[in-house]
């Protein structure tokens, strides 16, 4: 609470001193507030999204938001939530789509509604299903279809619902993909099982972003990503950053 007390006041003066407070005090956002251009925190959720990814700089790298301001092409997206990252890599770069990959269709669709209110749909490009190294289906758990934490190894929950699996190259083939330029795995512990699957993906992304919540996962993103010819650029909090090397 401390350290993101002091950071949200150091970039965002008042707005942020209350962002932090309503996230870990209150957890409830009383009145809406523009943060960022394209980024309008609503409610509770998009606050507590904003903070972790942005005031704790999970997800911003000077290196590959110049490169998305400057470059026409495509960020891929496993695990959209709310999209507060999708809104914001739009905000970029009129000339940037967004593929988002999502198991939960209420989060595709919470997202897109966002982003029609920012007159930028024709950038968006959502895709239901969970990401694996193979085809197939599974029965997921789950209370609130909007929770961050949703994953395919949720075992309690009032909710059940078969999805389907399929791998980021397979889904990719029902999205427009040109010039891939970021790929961001925040996946709950599956992002090894991912990249296994996304090997024609990871031929051309010039980054990859990863947020790692186990060791297991940690160990084997790190092994595949150094195999497929990149190397780790910034490291911080959960979040690993990989650029490719040629």
């Amino acid at each position: 609470m401390p350290y993101a007390l002091l950071s949200g006041l150091r970039q965002h003066g008042w707005k942020g001193g209350y962002l932090a407070l309503a996230v870990f005090v209150f957890k409830r956002l009383w009145m809406p507030m523009e943060i960022l251009p394209g980024i309008r925190l609503t409610n509770w959720r998009e606050a507590a999204n904003y903070l972790d990814n942005f005031v704790l700089n999970e997800l911003r790298q000077p290196e590959v938001e110049k490169l998305i301001r400057e470059t026409e092409g495509e960020v891929i997206e496993a695990g959209v939530n709310v999209g507060i990252t999708t809104r914001w890599w739009l905000a970029l770069n009129p000339a940037v789509h967004v593929i988002g990959l999502d198991m939960m269709q209420e989060s595709l669709d919470y997202t897109g509604k966002c982003i029609g209110a920012l007159n930028q749909s024709s950038r968006w490009h959502p895709v239901v299903g969970a990401v694996g190294d193979s085809a197939g289906q599974m029965t997921v758990t789950f209370d609130d279809p909007l929770e961050g934490t949703n994953s395919l190894d949720n075992l309690q929950g009032g909710i059940q619902r078969t999805v389907e699996v399929n791998t980021v190259d397979a889904y990719l083939q029902r999205a427009p993909l040109r010039r891939p330029l970021l790929f961001k795995l925040d996946i709950e512990g599956h992002a090894a099982a991912a990249l296994r699957g996304a090997s024609r993906l990871l031929q051309t992304v010039r980054w990859v972003v990863v947020e790692i919540h186990h060791e297991e996962e940690l160990s084997q993103s790190a092994a595949l990503l150094t195999e497929k010819g990149f190397g780790l650029r910034h490291f911080h909090g959960r979040t690993m950053w990989w650029a490719r090397l040629d």
